[in-house]
């Protein structure tokens, strides 16, 4: 028999390993999305696990597939598991076990997408989608965008784009940027990384519900003009990470419009209102956008790594980034010109939309819309059942299925009503009840709840808000009465 080299030994007999492994996988996936609430919340590993793995090399020899199998299984357990009902802090991802195998057959046609010419069908899907999404956000035809890792790399690419349609080379130490106190770091991050400092950035203050002041906004870009500064971005937000605020988007567009600014708008949570057929009209205005990033790893529920932007003018991200070189002359189609690497940041792209598309065909957009819309049933039933306790508040409007409240009894120590706040989020999750973290609103510290995991039910909201006032009236026993 002749002698098989490692690759073929990879090409064949591997492959039969894999094929049983992934049916092998395929049923622990299936474990842990159908039995989540018999899982803990949160695990962390002990300080020897992290210093042996730290120490970790890869083997030599390779080892056996279920050994492997074994140690994932393991290393994966140690984290905040976002997937559990119980789960309320930040803004999680509900992924569903559809989008967890259109990413895994995404990955194993390892599809390139930087190119229309060897990725033809993915490529094509992709214009596709983002003509869709831009036509459900309200953005003109002649928009466009692609699909990137998520916010972050949406919005490096969107302020990088706005600068170079907004502002000339010769002007850039005069520019200015405006954002709400609100923004997500991320945009602070972006705009460090294209070159521009922190006094060049403008926080504007928000009002009594947490949206940008918009007479703030103006008075702050007429000073700025007047002090010889170019004011050319203002960015909005589509659902606050605190507490899920949408700014008024029409009004900032006005503004924008009055004074040759571009308008970005972080709708990478809220964007997903425009989804829902009962709470569309919320992000009213999102249209009106330059540019608009979003994520469907949020609130449309795909795994980690599927998020879009999306520009006004599908031409605009050309003068940024169009480029090519000589070795990519083969797989440039001259008849269409619309290489993604010519739109965004990425020449290796993988082929990140399609594990959306695949949700959206298996599920149907009925489907979607049901997921979404019992986000905001989740969060209106926390809302009334907070409110029926004794000495809790809540601190903001709830919006876009994100309630903020307190445990506030009157005539206590407000520094002492934020340490027993803290201290019901951590008994809660010491308790596997619930992960909710804190959060800091109006200068006092409460308790946050992003109710968007459709597994949710109603009496997982009961049982979770009677344990939020158990452990309340403990702490308040504790830390205030039994001292009086």
């Amino acid at each position: 028999m002749p002698h098989r080299n490692s690759v073929e030994r990879v090409n064949s007999h591997d492959m039969d390993l894999v094929t049983n492994a992934f049916r092998t996988l395929s049923e622990r996936v299936r474990h842990h999305h159908m039995s989540p609430e018999t899982a803990k919340i949160t695990n962390s590993p002990s300080e020897e696990w992290l210093s042996d793995t730290e120490r970790h090399i890869p083997s030599s020899k390779g080892r056996s597939l279920e050994d492997v199998l074994r140690d994932a299984d393991e290393i994966f357990s140690y984290r905040m598991n976002t997937m559990h009902p119980q789960f309320f802090a930040f803004i999680p991802s509900g992924a569903t076990p559809v989008s967890w195998l259109g990413d895994s057959l995404t990955s194993a046609y390892n599809s390139y997408a930087g190119s229309s010419t060897p990725g033809a069908g993915v490529c094509a899907v992709e214009r596709s989608m983002i003509a869709w999404i831009a036509e459900r956000f309200g953005l003109p035809p002649s928009a466009g965008g692609q699909f990137v890792s998520g916010a972050s790399m949406a919005t490096l690419t969107a302020v990088a784009v706005a600068r170079d349609q907004r502002l000339q080379v010769e002007l850039r130490h005069k520019a200015t940027v405006y954002i709400s106190e609100e923004a997500h770091f991320c945009i602070t991050k972006a705009l460090h990384i294209i070159g521009l400092q922190d006094f060049q950035v403008q926080t504007i203050h928000c009002d009594s519900k947490y949206c940008m002041d918009t007479d703030r906004l103006r008075q702050a870009i007429s000073e700025d003009i007047a002090d010889g500064c170019k004011p050319f971005l203002v960015v909005a937000t589509c659902g606050t990470t605190s507490t899920g605020t949408i700014d008024p988007l029409s009004e900032i567009a006005d503004i924008a419009d009055e004074y040759g600014l571009w308008m970005h708008v972080d709708a990478a949570y809220g964007g997903s209102a425009a989804f829902s057929s009962a709470h569309r009209s919320l992000v009213s205005g999102l249209g009106r956008a330059d540019s608009i990033a979003w994520d469907p790893h949020k609130w449309l529920f795909q795994t980690y790594g599927c998020g879009t932007i999306l520009f006004r003018e599908k031409s605009h991200p050309l003068r940024s980034f169009a480029s090519t070189a000589h070795f990519c002359r083969d797989v440039e189609n001259e008849t269409d010109p619309q290489n993604p690497w010519n739109y965004g940041i990425e020449l290796t792209r993988p082929a990140r939309h399609m594990r959306l598309w695949f949700s959206l065909q298996v599920l149907g957009m009925d489907t979607i819309d049901e997921m979404i819309g019992r986000g905001f049933e989740l969060s209106a039933l926390a809302e009334g059942e907070i409110k029926k306790l004794a000495d809790w508040v809540i601190l903001a409007p709830t919006s876009l299925a994100i309630v903020n409240f307190r445990f506030a009894p009157h005539g206590v120590d407000e520094r002492l009503l934020d340490q027993m706040n803290t201290r019901v989020a951590k008994d809660l999750i010491a308790d596997n009840i619930a992960f909710i973290l804190t959060t800091h609103l109006g200068g006092v510290v409460g308790l946050r709840m992003c109710t968007i995991n459709p597994r949710t039910t109603d009496d997982d909201i009961r049982r979770v808000v009677r344990a939020l006032d158990c452990s309340a009236q403990a702490a308040y026993g504790e830390l205030y009465r039994d001292r009086k």
